[in-house]
Parts: C-alpha cells; structure tokens; sequence
C-alpha cells in the first residue's frame, strides 16, 4: 500500500502552502472584481478584505522561508490539486460565479479543502514541526471558512426575504 506524500519539511509545506494562499488571493479578486460588476458591493468589499488577509498570508509564508529557494514541487505531489478545485485538473479557466451567493460557497469550499489538506498534514507529517506549522495553518484556514460561510448565510437569509417579499433580486437567486 502507498504511502501519503506529504511535506518532509518547512520549505516543502510553504511551497505547498504559497500555492493553495497565492490561488485562494487570486479567486478573491476575480470574485470581487465579478461582484462590482453585478451590483454586490458590500460582498465585493468582503472579497476585497479577504485579498489584503491572503496578501498578508503570502508574505509570512515568504518570511517564513527566511530567504531560501521554496522546495521544488513535481506535479505528482500536487495531490491536493485533484480535490481542490473541479476545474484544477485540466487547468481549466476558474467556474464564473453567477450570483453572490455562488461565489461564496465556491469560495467556502476551495478554503475548506486547504483546511483539509493543512489538517491531514498536521496529523500525519513526520517532523513535529512541519505538524505545528500546518495545525495553525488550518487553524487560520478554519477562521476563514467561518467567515465565509457566515457571509453565505447572510446571502441565503437575504434571498429567502426577498422571495418571500416579492422582490426576487436575481443575484443572489438560490
């Protein structure tokens, strides 16, 4: 039987990790730049807060390398790209949400994978430290994807008012 192939070292976890923040950075903005664009502001805004965490997530990690070349990362240790995304496989261009409330729970779930993948690394990786970094990595991920999902309640309370109301805003439609 196979042997998971998780990160041997701190290096190898941030490369892991630089790649699942700088992906999460970038869906943001997209999601924020598409919700300007259908009228959402105030989820726009939400999108808009979450880049500058990632921005911030990117440059510890960077720190955290103290300098050192990342590890290089072969495709075939890009397990967690097979459930990351839907679309990751064939690197095909990112699902276009059609509403707020679609770009939320893409959003939701595409952090809730990272969870994932930071939290089997914390219980199963070798090296006790390469552990600890990924708990609180996962920890911080946790946080997100409660923000997030927070944010998809309020759009999914919002849209049952407004069909019960009549009004019937298409954008955040279920």
């Amino acid at each position: 039987m196979g042997e998971k192939l998780l990160p041997l070292s701190i290096p190898e976890l941030c490369a892991h990790a630089l790649e699942l923040e700088r992906d999460a950075g970038m869906r943001f903005r997209e999601y924020a730049a598409r919700m300007r664009e259908i009228g959402s502001e105030h989820i726009a805004d939400a999108f808009d807060e979450k880049v500058r965490e990632q921005e911030e997530e990117v440059r510890a990690l960077e720190a955290a390398s103290g300098g050192h070349p990342l590890a290089e990362l072969s495709p075939w240790e890009y397990a967690w790209r097979l459930t990351y995304l839907p679309d990751a496989m064939d690197n095909q261009p990112r699902l276009v949400p059609r509403n707020a409330r679609e770009a939320l729970q893409f959003s939701a779930l595409a952090k809730r994978r990272a969870e994932s993948f930071y939290l089997d690394v914390a219980e199963h990786a070798r090296d006790v430290v390469v552990r600890g970094c990924a708990a609180e990595m996962a920890s911080a991920g946790h946080h997100q994807v409660e923000l997030l999902e927070r944010l998809l309640a309020g759009e999914i309370i919002e849209a049952q008012f407004a069909a019960k109301s009549g009004s019937g805003d298409a954008s955040v439609s279920p």
